[in-house]
Parts: structure tokens; C-alpha cells; sequence
């Protein structure tokens, strides 16, 4: 690496050792995500593995590769605090498997420590062995009859390298086995599947939208993009297509994509396993994104593969297949009918729980030029809606792939309008051109290019928006999409917001 990359690298290595600095417990999930697995997962996974439980799982497949290998070697990528790995050796003890040894590599020096105490207490040292290693640069000198990465490969930025070293290094007969994350990067919806989850959380009460890790509710539903802070789901999107490329499948289960956001620790805490009308909303979800799934609009974002060098047999559940399940990047996003699919969310909403009536909102006055600054005369961000950072002196900035905001007209319009934007756009030293593309009611009505070796400074954009678009409209709603946002993960310097524009004022007339 050149100096400056390798100095980036290190700034996203220290933030991933930080992320889990104050985590007690490694896995730990909310009650209805444990709802939500025990009925509509579980059954459907033992069928396909043969197992019950995660533990059982993976100590099955080490078994069988540990009889039919020569090496009595183990690996586990990313093994944290070894909770799980510990478990692992016990039930395989426990099947009198005996004189194997299980290397474990983990990046953090803390979790280290906390595994090293507990692999003594259990007094498993002559079996465990914990190493500090970074796995985008590890090289090993003995083969393996096993290797799992237990919900690590989506924090691996190298793993065209990682897969190379595992494919040249599997002992004959030897498994790799892995439950792990293959949705969007950074743990975001894909477009076909957000358009769905903000439809969906239009139609909720306000107290289902708190997020308990930000502490703070989100009246309108945010991609986040987990990525920025380190190697948080930093290439998810890449996994299953390298595995593909690279080894032959013998177990493959697949699930996950509208249910994630409403089952994990953010959001799922609002959800109550013992509510009736909680339950079946999860209910509800995992059937939806089923049939998604099923018609090939919306792709799975979790999976529990075996997969090995050699040619097997492979079992799947119903038709879903690695290949059906893998999401192109470029794949232009489906358009499928959302009406059908909104009709049975057992919730009913009250006045209270309009965001413009709980932001008092007021409806927006043609002519009127909103700021968005941190003046308190400025009401510019009461008609913000998702994607925006909090506002600065002179503007605010977007911090997504995606920010919107809305206007509740005063007087509907019978005719087209115009639309006129000033803004400062986030110029990457990592492409040529700066787009912003510009949609209107979900309408696309402009792309802005800025070419990047020029500094542009604030820019105004006047968009003629046809009556088509607006005519009869009680609400205005802009959409402003960032291909070339800020990648702080990839661009160097401390801020970590995935900046698009700084938007200054917003006139429409």
C-alpha cells in the first residue's frame, strides 16, 4: 500500500477494534427477532442443514470434515470473544471427538482478551488458540479440515484474498461453513426493497420508529449506510458472487431483506413478542418478503452455506439457489405493484402520527424561500425528511446515498411549477464528475453534473416541473439521489458522513 492508503486502512482497522469496545455480549438480539427465527426460520434451516441451532451446525460439518479430511486443523475467521467457537468444542467433546485443535483469528486486541479468559475458565487452552491477525493480509502455513466465519466475511474488505487463501488451503473433503450478511453494502435496502420499507413505515405508529442504538426516533426511514464508520458490511453486496466464482455449494439456505430493518437491534426493541398485533406485523413482513423473494423482485440478504473445492450434491430451500439469490449491483431495480401488498399491516395510525403534525410542519406557501441553516428564524429543516445532518450556519448537509424533503401546499396547484435549488455539491477526488440526480413525486425531472477538477462553490439549479408531475398534488416531495457522494471509507480524512450536497435554500413558484 502507498503511505496514504495504508494510513486510511489503519484509521478503518482502529475504528472497527473500537466498534466493539463497550460490547458485552457479542450477539445479542431483541426478543421479536427471536420470535421472528424460532417460526418462520428455524424449521426451514434444519431441514436444509440437518441441524438444530447454530451451534450443532457448525460442530456437524467440522465433524464430518474432521472424519474425512487428513487435517485435524479448525479455523475460525472473525471469532470475537470465541462465546460461540467455545460452545463448538464442547458439543464436538461432548460427541467424543477428540485430538483436533481450533486456531481462532481475531483482529481486536480486546476481544482477545476477553476470549483468552474464557477459553481458561472453560479450561479448553490445549484446544483453543486465539491469534491477532488481520485477516485482509493473513497468510497460514498449515491446511485445515474446517474453517467457519461465523457473521465476519461482511466486515473483510479483501476477501477476494481471504477466499483464494481458504480454497488453497482446504484439506481435501475439507468444509467451509458460514452464516453471514450478502445484502446491499453497508447493510442498506437495495432501491426495489426501501421503496416498499418506506411505504411500510408510512403506515406505522410513531412509537415503532425509535431507534434504541441512536436513541432518537426517525419519523421517516433512513438507508443508513453502516460502511462509513469501518468495515461494517463494507463489500456484503460482493460476498455471495466470490463464493459463486469460488467454491461448490453443499448446504445453501437463504432469507432476510424487508424483515431485517423491523427484527435487529435498532428498531426491533419497539416490537413486543407478546403483542398480538406486533407478531403478526412480523408475520406479515416475513410472508411478504417471502413472495418477494419467490418472484425475483427483491433478493435475500442473510445465508447458511457449506461449500467446498470438491463437486457435491447441494440442497437449498424451494428454488432459491445461490445464483437465484444473487443481487447484481447493476441490475436496474424492478417495478412491482405496492398496493396489494400494503393492504394487511394490522396497525392503525392516528393524526398524532403524521410526522409533518408531530414536526408542526406548516403547509408551504409558493413564492416562500426556505433556509436551511441553524438560525432559529430558519424553518427550512421542519420540511427535511430523511438523509440530512444536523443543520450548520450557512447550510445543511445531506449525509446518504439519498435525502428528501417535502412540501404540504398551502394552495394546490393547477398548473406546472418551478423549482429552484441553491446548494454546494460534495466534490470526490475519487471520480471525474459530481451527479446529482433530482426526482419530483418519484419522478425524475434532472441530473446536474459538476465536473470535479473544477471547484464549483454554491450552484443554483431552476427546474420547470410539468403539471403532470404536481397538477392537483396536496404535497411537493423532492428527492435528491448522490452516486458520487463522500465513500469515507475509502477517501481519507476524519469525517465519516457519506456527504452529497450542502443545501442552502429551496424556492419553489
Amino acid at each position: 500500500m502507498q503511505n496514504n492508503s495504508l494510513s486510511h486502512y489503519n484509521e478503518l482497522t482502529s475504528r472497527q477494534i473500537d466498534q466493539y469496545k463497550e460490547t458485552e455480549v457479542m450477539h445479542d438480539l431483541p426478543a421479536i427477532f427471536d420470535y421472528w427465527s424460532k417460526k418462520h426460520i428455524s424449521a426451514k434451516s434444519n431441514a436444509i442443514t440437518g441441524c438444530s441451532g447454530t451451534i450443532e451446525y457448525y460442530a456437524e460439518y467440522f465433524r464430518k470434515s474432521l472424519n474425512e479430511s487428513e487435517s485435524n486443523f479448525l479455523v475460525s475467521i472473525g471469532s470475537g470473544d470465541c462465546s460461540i467457537e467455545i460452545d463448538i468444542v464442547k458439543f464436538l467433546l461432548a460427541k467424543q471427538v477428540r485430538n483436533f485443535f481450533f486456531i481462532c483469528l481475531e483482529l481486536s486486541p480486546l476481544l482477545i482478551d476477553k476470549a483468552r479468559k474464557k477459553i481458561d475458565q472453560e479450561g479448553l487452552g490445549e484446544i483453543i488458540a486465539v491469534s491477532q491477525t488481520d485477516i485482509n493480509t493473513w497468510k497460514p502455513n498449515f491446511s485445515f479440515a474446517g474453517v467457519m466465519a461465523h457473521h465476519s466475511l461482511h466486515h473483510i474488505l479483501n476477501l477476494e484474498y481471504l477466499f483464494e487463501i481458504i480454497k488453497n488451503n482446504l484439506a481435501k473433503n475439507g468444509r467451509f461453513i458460514t452464516c453471514d450478511i450478502i445484502g446491499r453494502n453497508g447493510h442498506m435496502r437495495w432501491p426495489e426493497a426501501l421503496v416498499l420499507v418506506r411505504k411500510i413505515w408510512d403506515r406505522l405508529p410513531r412509537k415503532y420508529k425509535y431507534h434504541h442504538q441512536f436513541r432518537k426516533f426517525e419519523d421517516y426511514y433512513e438507508n443508513w449506510d453502516c460502511s462509513n464508520e469501518g468495515f461494517e458490511g463494507i463489500r456484503a453486496e460482493d460476498i455471495l458472487a466470490l463464493l459463486i466464482k469460488t467454491f461448490s455449494f453443499e448446504i445453501f439456505f437463504c432469507y432476510g431483506n424487508i424483515t431485517d430493518p423491523f427484527v435487529d437491534r435498532g428498531f426491533g426493541p419497539n416490537y413486543d413478542p407478546a403483542n398480538l398485533s406486533d407478531t403478526a406485523f412480523i408475520d406479515y413482513l416475513h410472508d411478504t418478503n417471502e413472495q418477494l423473494i419467490s418472484e425475483g423482485i427483491v433478493k435475500p440478504t442473510c445465508m447458511i452455506a457449506v461449500m467446498t473445492n470438491e463437486k457435491r450434491e447441494s440442497r437449498v430451500y424451494k428454488h432459491w439457489t445461490p445464483e437465484f439469490a444473487l443481487r447484481d449491483p447493476k441490475r436496474e431495480p424492478p417495478v412491482y405493484d405496492l398496493k396489494p401488498l400494503l393492504q394487511n399491516i394490522p396497525y392503525k395510525i392516528t393524526r398524532e402520527d403524521d410526522p409533518l403534525i408531530i414536526n408542526e410542519v406548516n403547509n408551504y406557501i409558493l413564492n416562500t424561500k426556505l433556509t436551511f441553516t441553524n438560525h432559529k428564524k430558519s424553518q427550512g429543516y421542519k420540511y427535511l425528511t430523511y438523509g440530512w445532518c444536523p443543520a450548520e450556519d450557512d447550510f445543511t448537509w445531506s449525509y446518504c446515498e439519498a435525502a428528501g424533503f417535502i412540501f404540504p401546499l398551502e394552495n394546490i396547484p393547477s398548473n406546472g411549477v418551478f423549482l429552484k435549488l441553491e446548494f454546494i455539491p460534495y466534490q470526490s477526488p475519487l471520480q471525474e464528475n459530481t451527479i446529482i440526480d433530482i426526482l419530483i413525486n418519484n419522478t425524475h425531472v434532472k441530473t446536474a453534473m459538476f465536473d470535479n477538477k473544477i471547484s464549483t462553490g454554491s450552484s443554483h439549479l431552476n427546474i420547470n416541473v410539468p403539471s403532470s408531475i404536481v397538477s392537483g398534488k396536496k404535497i411537493i416531495e423532492i428527492t435528491l439521489l448522490f452516486p458520487g457522494r463522500r465513500k469515507p471509507q475509502f477517501e481519507g480524512g476524519n469525517d465519516l458522513r457519506a456527504l452529497g450536497i450542502a443545501l442552502i435554500s429551496a424556492t419553489i413558484f
